[in-house]
């Protein structure tokens, strides 16, 4: 049976089962909300000249967000008198071209109103003549410069010819149609279809009923229920299925929705104040959603270009090509109004961006500027090397795809990129070396390796969106989880302070590897991370949220930082624990009356740590011995930068103060050490009890 498309089968079909994943996780966070359905309407040269306040007050006033214009019927050929369409004088010639003479300028003067507006093209398939090929270069002459992003979708108005072609032979007519206007311009178009017409493309091969679907995603229905009084009609909640049961034809055959329409041409009986001051009748339709619905039914921004390339290149988008003028043909009605064609631009806040280009290997880069989309789906590298890209959507019911799809590796590498919810599909990685803010970001899991990823190549700032909670997690539940790779170095993670208890909260797998907490913000490991390796924070909150580390963990903490630890009530054990530079001795460490022996104004939390390790200064190949090899280690990394082991005079930063402390503690073992420090009786040991009350706050607790 017909299976709606994905992404790279027709670029827009944004609301397919294989996303419901991301929506129901939405759902889950309370963003995902309905919007009420979205009301508009569709003219020809029938309705005349509407003027620019009726198109307003057609907007403002009765609230029509929505239009689809008629550009054309016919073929390239000929002439058709719509004025005697039984054709009994004889002036409807070869393929009965028809060129609107009003369509320029309704299109330029609904987009002026700030509706939503596209152009339809009626087919002639009853001319057995005629191709759908051919009908597709008709409306691509004179409707081709609106099929751009800004405006809706073109639609294939199928509604003759039922009498003169096979059901396969009508089906084959739509499919040649929208593969022309793909071919052309990289766009699917949408049909307009009654359930009769519906039926009899259900009537054509199996095949064939597959090809329907695929090349004609989006169905615009026409279904009448009551003529006599159209505001009677439940718009907001009914279906055109309800009041006529195999209207949908192919569309909503399983796994298909069981409503899978579009748009509804629900009455052709309307009247609006807008038109005719309301009396004159008007087709009124209503899409399966609100605004965001509709914004995923307009022409997303392509990358036409077939290399590699600048974001900032117009000759790159099918946005930013010269729109070329509709062409004048003798004998056609002369155009009404001025032409005024769509602007030359870049991608813009309301576009979906599709980085997708057929049999070609290429990667966007962008390098300069601030750059704002509505959603993108990437199915090229993206290299965001300098400059910003904020992608605007918030999923919902009426839009749930996410608002970044990484389905090819996306880098940040110097740049800023923010995005509600970003996707990174299986065996695809996001990599960051800079700036990234979000709410959700969902690492995809894999029956088989490699999993989703996200690497960390080196600094980065976290922002949650909106000073909300940003989560990163893997979902879709198969045996190879979304996974995070901290790198090979131990990296800044700088997170942001926001209105939340927790900023950054990460559940998805860390593999092996470290990083260093900066920023005034808290983040948040749990145990699903199953991360391992050491802590080192610097400023603000980490949390320990049912983690617990591994035992030969290094801890490090520096005055205005806190470490939360929501752990089991027993103390976890780590090797070594390390405040503002100062080796802590062995013991149990936990926060301000914990009941621990050594208490931490930098600790919180019920848990507790137990140190069962002492840094050996001056040990800077971590062998447990400081002599001549670490004399070479320290060198070494005094021209590379190196992060020292074992570095407790200055950590993070290679100095002559290390050289001095691998003087002062040259030939001492890991054993001599770990007996200078250890676990002090009530009795003695003052000395490790002095250690830890100098260093923050951080003191030993008194017997009871």
């Amino acid at each position: 049976m017909p299976r709606l498309p994905m992404f790279r089968d027709a670029p827009l079909r944004l609301f397919v089962p294989g996303l419901l994943i991301v929506c129901q996780v939405l759902v889950a966070a309370g963003e995902a909300t309905a919007q009420s359905r979205a009301l508009g309407l569709d003219v020809s040269a029938w309705q005349g000249n509407i003027s620019t306040s009726s198109w307003n007050t057609l907007h403002n006033v009765n609230d029509r967000d929505f239009v689809f214009i008629r550009s054309t019927r016919g073929g390239t050929t000929g002439y058709y008198n719509q004025n005697d369409p039984n054709n009994n004088l004889g002036g409807n010639t070869l393929s009965q071209r028809y060129d609107d003479p009003y369509f320029a300028q309704n299109i330029t003067r609904a987009t002026n109103a700030g509706m939503l507006a596209g152009s339809y093209h009626f087919a002639r398939p009853d001319i057995v003549a005629n191709t759908g090929a051919d009908e597709a270069d008709h409306m691509l002459q004179m409707a081709g410069a609106w099929m751009r992003p800004g405006y809706l979708l073109p639609v294939l108005d199928l509604e003759a010819g039922v009498s003169d072609r096979s059901n396969n032979d009508m089906a084959q007519f739509a499919v040649d149609f929208s593969n022309r206007i793909h071919e052309v311009t990289g766009l699917r178009p949408m049909i307009y279809t009654s359930g009769n017409y519906a039926n009899y493309l259900q009537g054509a091969s199996s095949a064939l009923q597959d090809e329907v679907v695929e090349t004609l995603p989006y169905l615009w229905s026409a279904r009448w229920p009551n003529q006599s009084n159209p505001d009677a009609i439940p718009i907001q909640t009914g279906h055109p299925k309800d009041s006529y049961s195999p209207i949908y034809g192919p569309w909503d055959d399983s796994p298909n929705p069981t409503h899978p329409w579009s748009f509804w041409q629900y009455a052709s009986t309307g009247r609006l104040s807008g038109y005719n001051n309301g009396n004159s009748n008007l087709d009124l339709n209503v899409a399966q959603g609100g605004v965001e619905f509709l914004k995923d039914h307009l022409a997303p921004a392509l990358w036409t270009g077939g290399d590699s390339g600048e974001w900032t290149d117009l000759a790159n988008w099918n946005s930013g090509q010269t729109p070329t003028a509709p062409v004048s043909v003798r004998g056609q009605a002369a155009r009404v109004g001025t032409l005024t064609l769509p602007e030359v631009r870049l991608p813009g806040a309301d576009d979906t961006v599709l980085l997708d280009v057929a049999d070609a290997a290429v990667t966007v880069t962008l390098s300069s500027g601030a750059h704002s989309v509505r959603r993108l789906i990437a199915r090229e590298p993206l290299n965001l090397a300098d400059g910003s890209l904020t992608i605007g959507v918030v999923p919902s019911n009426d839009s749930p795809a996410a608002s970044l799809v990484v389905g090819a590796p996306v880098a940040v590498a110097g740049g800023e990129l923010s995005a509600h919810t970003i996707e990174v599909e299986s065996q695809q990685q996001l990599s960051v070396v800079g700036d990234l803010t979000f709410a959700s970001l969902q690492l995809a899991s894999s029956t088989s390796a490699p999993p989703a990823s996200l690497a960390i190549e080196g600094d980065i700032v976290l922002s949650p969106l909106a000073d909300g909670e940003a989560v990163i997690e893997s979902f879709g539940g198969l045996s190879h989880p979304g996974v995070i790779d901290p790198g090979g170095s131990a990296y800044h993670w700088q997170v942001t302070d926001g209105a939340a208890e927790t900023d950054v909260r990460i559940r998805a797998a860390i593999a092996t590897g470290s990083f260093i907490k900066t920023g005034d913000g808290t983040l948040s490991l749990e145990g699903t991370t199953g991360y391992s390796g050491d802590l080192d924070v610097r400023s603000g909150g980490l949390r320990l949220d049912g983690l617990l580390l591994g035992n030969q963990a290094e801890v490090s903490l520096a005055t205005g930082s806190l470490l939360t630890l929501n752990q089991p009530a027993s103390a976890d054990a780590i090797g070594r624990l390390t405040i503002d530079g100062v080796p802590m001795g062995v013991g149990e460490y936990g926060a301000i009356g914990s009941g621990a022996l050594f208490e931490s104004a930098l600790l919180a939390g019920p848990g507790r740590l137990l140190v069962t390790e002492v840094a050996l200064a001056g040990d800077y190949n971590a062998d447990g011995v400081v002599d001549a090899a670490d004399y070479a280690a320290w060198r070494q990394a005094a021209t590379t930068g190196a992060v020292l082991p074992n570095e407790t005079t200055t950590p993070g930063q290679v100095t002559s103060e290390d050289y001095d402390a691998w003087r002062a503690n040259f030939g001492a073992t890991l054993t001599s050490a770990g007996a200078a420090s250890a676990i002090p009786s009530p009795a003695g040991s003052a000395l490790v009890a002095a250690l830890g009350c100098a260093a923050s706050g951080t003191r030993r607790r008194r017997p009871r």
